[in-house]
């Protein structure tokens, strides 16, 4: 299943069934869409990422905001998810 009703986390559009995705828990990303929410990088295969509230953040900027934020982040109330970033796989319908 998709993440959000067959919508990618990161634009809110449509995936095809026959499209290649990454996925970072229960969210869904097109290839294209599979970018650090801070800097733009793409996230490509071995990069290792953090889900923080639903946005990836690459471990560069993930330090960054360690260190300007503390370790509690937004207020201690962000979910956190560590990965590391997998190859594509076909969407599921």
């Amino acid at each position: 299943m998709f993440g959000n009703k067959g919508a990618c986390s990161a634009c809110g559009q449509t995936i095809p069934p026959s499209e290649f995705v990454m996925r970072a828990g229960h969210h869904v990303f097109h290839l294209k869409c599979f970018v650090c929410s801070k800097c733009g990088t793409q996230l490509v295969q071995g990069d290792r990422y953090y889900l923080l509230a639903g946005s990836l953040v690459c471990e560069q900027d993930w330090h960054k905001l360690l260190k300007s934020t503390g370790v509690a982040g937004a207020g201690g109330t962000a979910t956190v998810r560590k990965g590391k970033v997998g190859r594509p796989r076909r969407s599921r319908d």
